[in-house]
């Protein structure tokens, strides 16, 4: 049995996908196996993944879906469902990121030496068509933390499954919901609800490449109305008042302030009338209008600049005016023509 399942979804990426395996089988680390979910791609992905399996053989494992599921949650779980991931760990990569060779050992050795059930690395967002570098995540954290007790921290951790080593007896019979925006951070939530302890490091060993930025964002309310649901629903399950507290944060973060940013770049979309249910969805389900823990300023101010801006915003949101905070993050992103993430 192998130490690492690394499992690789694929949809019409032949012309990224074979430096994907290269980069895995030169790995420093390779007591691993791979499980690949294509889903459905149209052009040649199928045959280079089939391939490398012929040229490999007891490597790779194959899932080839008939019809495309229309989501990458519902592509992981097909992976998840499926009895082949036979990995102490495992790690979820798209076909289309880069990783570094040490990646695999890096985050291996981190779980050993620290007894961890997840390991996570920073990582850098870049341009795929330029190589410009918007930005670099996940840094500056503890080398390691135990869940529970759950503070703040986790709160920051950006939920992205393709930067970390899962136990796979972690995840049990959690599986990602089936929308395609913050499903990662619903798993991740999900997965927290137990004792874990999660290592970090500040190497930069995946580089998640993006296509050339457009102004124009697919978010819609109802992608939104979905995601909010689901964290609602998370938190109301939830009978640990300190992770309880952890998880306002965590909303607001994401639904008052990283979806509300997603939502103004679709024209198609009214930002006034969504901030105004974004204000009422808060106001409703969560008690961060009332003193929620983690979003007093004593607590936040240790984040630096990133809390101070959290803090702002759901200020604005209580005077009823966070369309301010919106105005502020476009100008100020502009300005420093960089990708700032909370």
């Amino acid at each position: 049995m192998p130490k690492i399942t690394v499992i690789v979804t694929t949809y019409n990426i032949e012309m990224l996908i074979a430096e994907c395996f290269d980069e895995l089988l030169t790995q420093t680390f390779q007591d691993f196996n791979i499980l690949v979910i294509d889903d459905a791609s149209t052009d040649n992905t199928p045959g280079i993944i089939s391939e490398y399996r012929d040229r490999h053989p007891g490597r790779f494992q194959t899932i080839f879906i008939d019809k495309n599921m229309g989501s990458p949650s519902l592509t992981r779980n097909a992976a998840l469902d499926s009895g082949m991931v036979d990995g102490e760990y495992l790690i979820f990569l798209d076909g289309d990121d880069r990783i570094e060779q040490d990646f695999l050992e890096t985050l291996y050795n981190m779980v050993l030496e620290y007894q961890a059930e997840i390991a996570v690395c920073a990582y850098e967002r870049v341009v795929i068509e330029t190589g410009y570098i918007l930005c670099v995540e996940m840094q500056g954290f503890p080398k390691v933390i135990d869940v529970p007790p759950y503070g703040d921290i986790p709160a920051f951790i950006n939920s992205a499954l393709w930067n970390k080593l899962i136990k796979v007896s972690l995840i049990g019979e959690h599986r990602l919901p089936p929308f395609r925006v913050g499903e990662d951070l619903c798993f991740f939530c999900s997965i927290l609800q137990g004792s874990v302890r999660i290592a970090f490091t500040d190497k930069i060993l995946v580089h998640y490449q993006v296509r050339k930025i457009s102004n124009i964002s697919t978010v819609t309310p109802v992608i939104v109305y979905a995601l909010a649901d689901e964290l609602h629903r998370i938190y109301s399950n939830c009978d640990i008042q300190d992770l309880k507290d952890t998880l306002e944060l965590i909303v607001f973060i994401h639904i008052g302030l990283s979806m509300p940013i997603r939502i103004k770049n679709n024209p198609d979309v009214s930002t006034r009338k969504h901030l105004i249910w974004t204000r009422e969805y808060l106001y409703r389900n969560f008690n961060m209008f009332r003193g929620s823990r983690f979003l007093r300023l004593a607590s936040l101010k240790q984040r630096g600049a990133r809390g101070y801006m959290i803090r702002m915003a759901l200020l604005l949101y209580k005077w009823r005016t966070p369309g301010l905070f919106l105005l502020a993050y476009t100008l100020y992103t502009k300005a420093l023509k960089k990708d700032v993430k909370f």
